[in-house]
This record gives structure tokens, sequence and C-alpha cells, in this order.
């Protein structure tokens, strides 16, 4: 704060002419005189808008205050699960995550996902391949159990490569894939490399990079080169979002890098608060450019049988 001179006053009384002790008091916060903590006086650079909000001071009194890491993940679960969490107001739902310590979400997210070995799932998907981003995504249905790794997945109608299935099991070939193509090519099943050409034309994941599990990966590959720089792996703002028409929390990461020292330069989770597990990924990179939007539209855990990991499958097209 600097001094008080009679220059500073001065200058305060002639920006406010006949003003009111607040008004003065506003001139004098305004050029840095004091601050102020008056009733109906803002402070002169206090400008919060729900996109900052996360930035803001936590208010005193949520239950997470003071608790472990290990402490909150468990609330966090107990509290999505039996709804509290998304009954919260905008302001009370900042506070509880701006209240997480920085490795809140990741343990957060691993104890849920380990509830999940075997789900089927759908979601849509959009990437930048060679510079240029898709316009029209790709939507999906996804049979997964992670160990051993094995997943089926079939392209939908309304979206692109609409018609394609592929099947991956690692105790049968670890480094192909199974599948055939949409459109006129789909009679042709064939072996497909994971980083072959026919593969890589079409994300730049691989079949592996499918789950609930690459996604607490990444996050978690992430956070071990900030703790080994010496940096936080907090998250850098949470705010409050309308996606796919609900309310959601989006936690933005800002790396200090992008691919592939880390995962993107930038990377956002929503959470929707009602189920334990994200509900939307998107990263960006260096130049700023979105390079991809996942959006997990909904999952159900299962557990699968023989037959839905087999190309003999007689609900399947191979």
């Amino acid at each position: 704060m600097k001094p008080l001179s009679f220059q500073t006053l001065r200058q305060a009384l002639r920006a406010f002419p006949g003003a009111r002790p607040a008004g003065l008091l506003r001139g004098l916060a305004a050029a840095g005189v004091i601050a102020m903590a008056l009733p109906g006086v803002a402070h002169a650079q206090a400008s919060v808008t729900p996109a900052t909000a996360a930035t803001a001071a936590t208010p005193a009194g949520t239950a997470y205050d003071g608790l472990s890491a290990q402490q909150q993940a468990a609330l966090l679960s107990k509290q999505v699960a039996g709804g509290e969490l998304a009954k919260l107001p905008d302001e009370q739902l900042l506070a509880v995550f701006n209240a997480l310590q920085p490795e809140t979400p990741l343990l957060w997210a691993k104890a849920e996902v380990s509830r999940y070995p075997e789900y089927e799932y759908w979601m849509t998907r959009q990437e930048r391949l060679n510079g240029q981003w898709q316009d029209q995504p790709a939507r999906m249905l996804i049979r997964y159990r992670h160990a051993p790794r094995q997943l089926y997945a079939k392209w939908l109608p309304g979206g692109s490569q609409a018609g394609q299935e592929i099947l991956y099991d690692e105790t049968r070939r670890k480094d192909e894939m199974y599948g055939h193509l949409g459109g006129l090519l789909g009679f042709t099943s064939m072996w497909i490399a994971l980083d072959g050409t026919i593969a890589r034309a079409q994300s730049n994941h691989t079949v592996r990079d499918l789950g609930f599990q690459y996604v607490v990966a990444m996050l978690e590959r992430d956070a071990r080169s900030l703790r080994a720089a010496g940096l936080s792996e907090r998250f850098a703002r949470a705010e409050i979002v309308p996606e796919q028409g609900t309310r959601m929390v989006a936690l933005t990461w800002e790396l200090p890098a992008g691919a592939p020292r880390y995962y993107a330069k930038r990377v956002q989770l929503m959470l929707d608060l009602k189920n334990p597990w994200p509900r939307v990924e998107t990263a960006w990179d260096a130049d700023g450019n979105m390079v991809e939007k996942i959006v997990f539209e909904k999952a159900v855990r299962k557990t699968f049988d023989t037959d839905t990991f087999d190309a003999k499958n007689g609900d399947y097209r191979f």
C-alpha cells in the first residue's frame, strides 16, 4: 500500500468533486492509497466473473477445509454418489473445489475408475488430424475390459466412420486390432496395426487409449512430471459451465509445455457431479488450437462373457 501523500489526496478529491465519504474512499482505493473493507463499497480491482470465480479466495466453512487429500477424495466420492454436491449453488460448489488439495482430483478419479473394471459406454470424439479439425465427430459404442485389455468398438450412425467395428484383445495380439471399415468396404475384415497408416488416419490415439483408465493415466503422468519439476499439480482454475445442457464443473490445467513432454499445453476436464467419471475432456496445443474434444455420454458397469470380444459374436458384422 502506498503512503498517503497530500498530492495523492488532492488527485482523489479532484476525481470525485463533491463526493460523499464513500465516494472519496473509492477514489483513494483506485489510487492504491487504502484498502477498503466497508459494506457496499467494492474493491477497485476485485472484478470477479463466473468464469474466474475459482481464483477468488475460498470462503471458510466448507466440509473439505483442513482434510488431507485422501480424506477429501473419499468425501468427494460420497457426496457425488449421494447427490449432495450437485445440489450446491455455484458459489458453494466453487468453494469446495478451491478447498481441494492439489492431488485430490487425481486420487478421486483413480478410486472411482477402479470401480469400473468392465463397462459399456457411449462417446463422441473430435480431433485435429494433420492440422485439420474434424468437422464431424465420431459417435462410438465401446465395451471395455481393463485387465486384460480387451474391447469392442462400433462407430454409430450420425457420426464419422459410421458402420466401422473393431475388436482388440491383448491376450491374442497386443499390437494389432481386428476390424472392418464402414461404407462399401464394410464386408472386409482384417488385422490392422495399432500404429499403422489406417489407424492413424482416423485418430491420434490407438485403440489402447480408449476408456476412462486412459484419462486417469494421462492425469497421473502429467502430475508426476510436474512434481519432478518442482511444480504444483493443482488445476489452474475451476469454473461452472453449461455443457450438453447440463451444469458442469470445468477444471483446467495449464501445463509448462505441450506434447510430448505433457499431454497438451492446456487440458480441461468437465464433471457433471452426478456421475463418478469425467463427462468431457478437451485439450489445446501451445498455439491455443483445440486438438481434441471427447464427450462421455453414458457409462454402465457390466460383466462381459467370452463372446463379447469374439469376432464370431452374432451381433457383430466381422
